[in-house]
């Protein structure tokens, strides 16, 4: 049974739009669903997880994306057999020959930098000043009152300390690093890797595996989908790290000496 030209194009249409439904449903899910981390805490008022069918948001971004490829592979072949139609409609809604080379000109330009630019494309790159606790408080509502009151307090001059407060020359010097971080400054999420983690606070990726009693072979795997075979809380990553940081923090002051 052959299949002509009319039921080819029907069969593309339909697919294109079978295929838009979950790629907006997809978007929706991972929207107002599969919430990131800091909202996350927000919601349930700890750090957890969320799964939809066994998988997190990242690999729903995943399939969202793949969708998206074929979607685009079949727009453009709805194009190609559409397009003696496409030209002939086009030349009689602008039958003016240099405005028709314009609206050309600016659907390409609006093609690349949307559609193929974003593959070329480096992030700007910021240093992220909020904490988990600056987060969670972006979650609440605050009256004007309250704000107007948090301004003033933030806007009072810093007092010089009392004599009585000044440190002594055996005082350790304040150290300006990672190592004094609190524990709620700590960031860790579903998305990293144990490597990732032992990198960014400068442990060992081994003795975070232990910790966490994950066996070996596993340190490039996220910790999201580490917690669906092994039963840990990120929070233990958290209390090690915190514990690990105060060690380093008393050594220091004792090779000085």
């Amino acid at each position: 049974m052959k299949i002509n030209k009319a039921q080819l194009n029907l069969s593309i249409d339909m697919l294109m739009f079978i295929l838009m439904v979950p790629i907006a449903g997809i978007g929706f899910l991972i929207k107002y669903v599969l919430v990131p981390g800091f909202k996350r805490n927000a919601i349930y008022g700890r750090d957890v997880e969320l799964y939809y069918w066994g998988m997190d948001r990242h690999q729903w971004g995943a399939i969202h994306l793949i969708l998206s490829f074929i979607l685009l592979f079949l727009l453009l072949l709805h194009i190609v057999f559409h397009w003696k139609q496409i030209v002939g409609i086009f030349k009689r809604m602008v039958p003016v020959k240099a405005l028709r080379v314009i609206l050309s000109v600016l659907l390409v330009i609006f093609t690349f930098v949307f559609g193929i630019s974003p593959f070329f494309l480096t992030p700007e790159i910021k240093e992220n000043v909020w904490n988990h606790e600056e987060h969670s408080e972006k979650g609440k509502a605050y009256s004007s009152e309250e704000r107007q009151h948090k301004k003033r307090i933030e806007a009072q001059p810093v007092i010089d300390k009392p004599k009585e407060a000044v440190f002594n020359e055996n005082t350790p010097p304040k150290r300006e690093n990672h190592q004094h971080k609190h524990r709620a400054e700590i960031e860790i999420y579903g998305n990293m890797t144990i490597n990732d983690v032992a990198q960014k606070y400068n442990v060992s990726a081994q003795e975070l595996a232990k910790i966490i009693h994950v066996p070996d072979g596993h340190n490039n795997e996220r910790l999201g989908r580490l917690r669906k075979s092994y039963p840990f809380q990120l929070n233990d990553l958290r209390d090690f790290i915190e514990s690990e940081i105060k060690l380093k923090a008393i050594s220091v002051p004792n090779n000085r000496k």
